[in-house]
């Protein structure tokens, strides 16, 4: 019995320490929000970037301190959070426009190897929501489709087991779909890595050794893919194609 009253008063006290930290991270958000308002974006991107070191990350935080980097001239660290956003909010418009306005700016406009149809279909279903969004509508989902079976079993009138099962089964369709779109978005993110330049010019290597040719240059703020990283050396992939190797210290994951 002692042991069931240490326990709860634990869990209380846990609690009561995630709700304070909660509220004191929330105060520091919309101090650095006041800040941004006063054009004092250097000491917002601290305060963001305190919240973010505390663990507490989401689109909104990434997407303001893209903000105030911006603001600041910083553009590889303003594209850097804004795809960082990205994981977050894929489909927020303001996000979108922001980042399309930074990275014209960028010296590096790198025309995408063009894909069929279908494969730009396919991405654009995958990536219509986030996964923690994804996660909340296969909750809903589930529990409409267990509410409409349930139905079924003590509706009384042949119309609604008939309505019943329909939404069920409906509910079920949209619900394995949504779980399979979970586990291959999942595998993608997991298993796909992009990098932001952050220096201002970059030389890639035919090889991840500083003696390797020089076979093209990159700038600050272009978003490329990781492939490979061998002793501090990153293999990246540009939209277009190119492979080459670049320090690792020269670029920062997304």
């Amino acid at each position: 019995m002692k042991n069931l009253v240490f326990i709860a008063l634990l869990i209380c006290l846990v609690a009561g320490i995630s709700s304070a930290q909660t509220e004191e991270l929330s105060s520091v958000f919309e101090d650095a929000n006041r800040m941004y308002l006063e054009q004092k974006y250097d000491a917002a991107a601290t305060r963001y970037q305190s919240i973010i070191a505390n663990g507490y990350v989401n689109g909104e935080v990434y997407f303001n301190l893209g903000n105030a980097y911006y603001k600041m001239g910083k553009l590889p660290q303003a594209v850097l959070n804004y795809e960082r956003a990205r994981k977050f909010i894929p489909n927020d418009d303001d996000l979108n426009v922001n980042l399309q306005l930074v990275n014209l700016q960028l010296t590096d406009k790198i025309e995408a190897i063009p894909e069929l149809f279908i494969y730009r279909w396919a991405e654009e279903v995958l990536t219509i929501f986030s996964l923690e969004m994804m996660v909340w509508l296969m909750y809903v989902l589930f529990l409409l489709a267990l509410g409409s079976f349930s139905y079924f079993l003590f509706a009384k009138t042949y119309e609604r087991r008939r309505y019943s099962l329909m939404s069920g089964m409906f509910c079920t369709v949209l619900l394995v779909f949504g779980i399979a779109n979970f586990f291959v978005q999942s595998y993608r993110e997991s298993n796909t890595q992009f990098a932001v330049v952050m220096t201002d010019v970059a030389n890639i290597k035919s090889a991840p050794d500083r003696k390797g040719n020089d076979l093209f240059v990159i700038h600050r703020g272009l978003k490329v893919q990781v492939l490979d990283n061998v002793n501090q050396w990153y293999k990246i992939r540009l939209a277009d194609g190119k492979v080459g190797w670049i320090p690792e210290k020269e670029i920062e994951s997304i």
